[in-house]
């Protein structure tokens, strides 16, 4: 989890288009080499769109059924086209 989440952060902190040497800073590496390497990892384009219609999905206010006159909520579903 940890591996993860300084992945996450050095992935991010290139896409905003910050410096290698910076980001080997954040991460406390003396070497840019090794978060080059180990941490910074290219992302696809169609990755960012789908994880971006998934987060829209998510917002997605969650509508109420009426059950035998009780308001409940309704179960979450992701369209077919949207798997």
């Amino acid at each position: 989890m940890y591996r993860a989440f300084r992945r996450g952060l050095a992935t991010n902190l290139r896409a905003l288009n910050v410096d290698d040497l910076t980001i080997s800073e954040i991460l406390r590496h003396r070497d840019v080499s090794v978060p080059r390497a180990t941490y910074i990892k290219r992302v696809d384009e169609k990755s960012v769109e789908a994880m971006e219609r998934l987060e829209a999905e998510v917002r997605k206010p969650v509508q109420s059924v009426a059950a035998k006159g009780k308001t409940r909520k309704a179960d979450s579903v992701v369209p077919v086209g949207m798997a």
